[in-house]
């Protein structure tokens, strides 16, 4: 078989033609997308600038926590700036009674903003306080100094009593005898105190109850105990029933805070 020279020609370029690519029409450039994933292609959609940014976390406030009343250092006072402090000392429910006296014992309930930054210590000394009326008393000269007001066992004049419930009131001295009614003091005991906060009334403070022909005083102070020339040459008893009939007394002692004086719970037969 023969091949002439133009179909020779004719196969030869239709097969370079193939080669090129040349199919005989042109589609144009191809796309940049051509060929990806629709994941890759809806990730970028994502991450384009037209998206709206996450909010951002807001901050939360501190808690602050109640300011704490400051307390009052008397680690340097002296004795006198210590009982001044104790003898101003406000309460807590008032008044400049926060360290005081009563019937029952030794009251302590400063207010907060007053309160001291360490535990206090005190004294409470206890004394009897011993009425003898006029007539047919009998006095024991070992027990009695007459007229020596001051000295320990001391006897003091006393006013008139005024009457106390269910007792009425004192005979006059006309009627009994010439001798006015006096007293003395017997001391009872001197007890050291620990001022705690929330004490009340401090535990092992109180006097003994009063007696027939006997009442009692009790001083709250700091340093020596209270003697009887410090305690006072008169006294007057209360009649009113609330409290035993308690009543303020002031005492001569510098160390002294603050006294309470309970009269005897009946005065018949003394």
């Amino acid at each position: 078989m023969r091949w002439s020279w133009r179909s020779t020609g004719s196969l030869l370029a239709c097969s370079l033609l193939a080669l090129a690519g040349c199919s005989g029409s042109d589609h144009g450039p191809a796309s940049a997308d051509a060929g990806r994933p629709a994941s890759a292609t809806a990730s970028d959609s994502a991450q384009s600038p037209s998206a709206s940014p996450s909010p951002s976390p807001t901050a939360t406030a501190a808690h602050t926590p109640p300011p704490v009343a400051e307390c009052t250092d008397t680690a340097a006072f002296s004795q006198q700036q210590l009982h001044d402090y104790l003898a101003k000392l406000p309460s807590a429910t008032g008044g400049l009674n926060g360290l005081h006296t009563s019937y029952d014992g030794v009251h302590y309930d400063p207010s907060v903003d007053h309160r001291p930054c360490k535990t206090l210590y005190v004294n409470v000394t206890h004394f009897w306080v011993v009425v003898t009326g006029a007539g047919g008393a009998t006095f024991n000269p070992d027990d009695w100094r007459s007229g020596i007001p001051g000295l320990p066992g001391s006897r003091r004049s006393l006013p008139p009593l005024p009457g106390l419930p269910g007792t009425g009131t004192d005979p006059t001295p006309t009627a009994r005898g010439s001798q006015e009614p006096t007293f003395t003091y017997k001391l009872i005991n001197t007890t050291p105190l620990a001022l705690t906060l929330g004490a009340g009334t401090v535990i092992g403070s109180g006097p003994p109850a009063p007696e027939t022909c006997r009442g009692t005083l009790s001083v709250v102070h700091l340093g020596e105990p209270v003697t009887d020339a410090e305690l006072p040459d008169s006294l007057r008893f209360e009649s009113s029933p609330i409290d035993r009939g308690a009543s303020t007394v002031k005492v001569k002692a510098d160390r002294a805070i603050d006294a309470t004086l309970v009269p005897p719970s009946s005065r018949a037969g003394c």
